[in-house]
C-alpha cells in the first residue's frame, strides 16, 4: 500500500477508521460491501482517499510477469505507465502464480486500484489461449495444494 503505488492514502481498519467519504471496501468477504461512504456496518475494511479516474487497465500477471494489459473503463487512449506496473510487479513478493491488477490513470499518473487472485476476475478481451489456461490451472493446483 506504499504511496508511491497507489497515489493516495490507503489503510486496513475497521468501521471505526473512516474518517470523511471514502471509498470502503470489505476485508472480510471477498464481493461483498464496496461503496463511497462516510460509514459502514462492523466489520474489517481497506479505506482509502478518493480519486479521480481517467482510465482503468487490468494487467494480467503469470509468473512473475506481465501477459496482457486491457482497458476496461474510462478513456482507452490514456494509456497506463507499462514499466510502472513492471515495478509494481517485482515489488510483489508474496504474489500468486497467477492474477489481475487494475491500474488507474488519474492526473496522468498510474497508480493501484486493487488485486485480484485469478479465480473471479474478468478477462475484458485478454485471450492469450498460449497462457490462459496455465494462469486458470496453476493457479487452482497452487491454491488447493497449498491453500494459497
Amino acid at each position: 500500500m506504499d504511496h508511491e503505488f497507489t497515489g493516495r492514502n490507503v489503510i486496513n481498519g475497521t468501521e471505526k477508521d473512516i474518517n470523511g467519504k471514502k471509498f470502503v471496501k470489505s476485508n472480510d468477504t471477498i464481493k461483498s460491501f464496496t461503496e463511497l461512504c462516510d460509514r459502514a456496518p462492523v466489520g474489517n475494511y481497506q479505506i482509502s482517499d478518493i480519486i479521480d479516474i481517467d482510465s482503468e487497465w487490468r494487467t494480467f500477471v503469470y509468473d512473475g510477469k506481465m501477459v496482457g494489459l486491457q482497458n476496461y473503463s474510462g478513456r482507452f487512449d490514456i494509456f497506463p505507465d507499462v514499466d510502472k506496473i513492471n515495478t509494481m510487479i517485482k515489488t510483489y513478493t508474496t504474489q500468486p502464480i497467477a492474477y489481475t491488477l487494475d491500474v488507474a490513470i488519474s492526473g496522468g499518473e498510474t497508480a493501484i486500484i486493487e488485486v485480484h487472485d485469478f479465480f473471479s476476475c474478468g478477462l475484458y478481451g485478454f485471450s492469450d489461449h498460449r497462457v490462459l489456461p496455465f494462469m486458470f490451472s496453476r493457479w487452482l493446483n497452487k491454491f488447493v495444494n497449498n491453500g494459497k
